[in-house]
């Protein structure tokens, strides 16, 4: 049974990102525990999805890539995309954790975490550790969230898609109007599918000027592009809340709250979002968590029911701030080293502090994320 001062549970853009921060200042007993391969949740998405998010290489002017997790790294510029898909940033992760000689343990899947009485005993299937602090890094991607939904298992969830470049001559259904769900149905319709669009609240509908609440641009895009093709079988409908999908003899039959019905020979696409993974792992209860499956954190991200147990990635929220984009979450790297370090009373490099603070990679002060946008 090994001990580390901190713990680090995945190996994605969180923990990786948090690796290389400590690696910076200096903090060496430090272990990250990642189930798969670093990037896994990347590797993992459908091989037609790619970023959102553009990357862009603005280092040098106190912005860097929106996309990096690191202030003076780009994917942009190490695959020359503004788009990337999901291996080429797992790519990106290893070559940032390969340059900072992180020390991870891949193949190492966590299955429970108990209190001890000045820490934490974590049990993998390689081995016990012991930490007296955790970073709960380990991201929502591989833990798709069916939407309660009563014969859900019938469904195929976006997360579960290898690929939306595919051509049937039988039409496609595809339940949710946010990111994943307005990828699946433009994509669908461009291989010159029939597909069909089924939302209770559509992003595309929300006045937010906050991404992490509307509709990103290129996703604008892509929707307008299949509202001017005529020549397109593909159709949304708003207001539409499923209540249940049932299997018949050949097709797959989805019921909605107003008593109609649509039918599909295909399994319905499920783009009806992820849970954070915190979820999956047993054990002690870490965090207490919101009606909708939200860990509750306080100021210092530190799990309002376990001491020494901090949130980061995707699933982070700090009151009305979401946290769910990268070049959100990796702002707070530095606060929750800096509060750990408080505790311990270690002294860290303020040039590296600076560092991070010069390129927007450091935020203390939530106050000022009130996204607005006059024009």
């Amino acid at each position: 049974m090994t001990h580390y001062k901190i713990i680090v549970i995945g190996a994605g853009a969180a923990g990786i990102g948090f690796g290389a921060a400590l690696k910076q200042l200096e903090i060496d007993d430090y272990l990250i525990l990642e189930k798969g391969h670093i990037g896994d949740s990347f590797l993992k998405w459908p091989r037609t999805t790619r970023f959102i998010t553009p990357s862009f290489t603005t280092n040098g002017f106190g912005f860097p890539d929106i996309n990096a997790v690191v202030p003076d790294t780009s994917p942009a510029f190490s695959f020359q995309k503004e788009h990337l898909s999901g291996r080429e940033y797992a790519e990106y992760l290893h070559l940032v954790a390969k340059h900072y000689d992180l020390a991870i343990e891949t193949q190492t899947a966590v299955t429970t975490i108990t209190r001890t009485e000045d820490g934490y005993r974590i049990e993998t299937n390689r081995g016990i550790y012991t930490a007296t602090y955790l970073i709960m890094a380990t991201g929502e991607f591989q833990n798709p969230y069916r939407g309660g939904i009563k014969g859900g298992e019938l469904g195929i969830h976006y997360g579960e898609v290898d690929s939306f470049y595919l051509k049937s001559e039988d039409s496609f259904i595809v339940l949710g109007g946010n990111e994943s769900g307005c990828d699946a149905f433009t994509s669908l319709a461009a291989m010159g599918n029939s597909v069909s669009l089924y939302t209770e609240d559509f992003g595309r509908s929300q006045v937010a000027p906050d991404p992490s609440i509307r509709l990103s641009p290129i996703t604008q895009e892509k929707l307008a592009e299949v509202d001017k093709r005529d020549d397109w079988d593909a159709h949304i409908f708003e207001d539409k809340s499923v209540t249940s999908i049932e299997k018949l003899a050949d097709h797959y039959r989805v019921h909605f709250h107003d008593g109609s019905h649509a039918d599909s020979k295909h399994q319905p696409v499920l783009a009806t979002g992820f849970r954070t993974c915190v979820l999956t792992i047993l054990g002690d209860d870490l965090f207490q968590f919101t009606k909708d499956g939200i860990p509750m954190v306080n100021e210092q991200d530190e799990s309002t029911l376990s001491r020494n147990v901090f949130l980061l990635g995707p699933s982070l929220r700090q009151k009305d701030v979401i946290f769910c984009y990268i070049y959100k979450f990796r702002q707070r790297f530095i606060p929750v080293i800096k509060e750990i370090a408080k505790r311990e009373q270690w002294h860290l490099d303020q040039a590296v502090l600076d560092f991070y603070q010069n390129n927007q990679m450091s935020l203390d002060d939530l106050a000022c994320c009130d996204v607005r946008c006059d024009c």
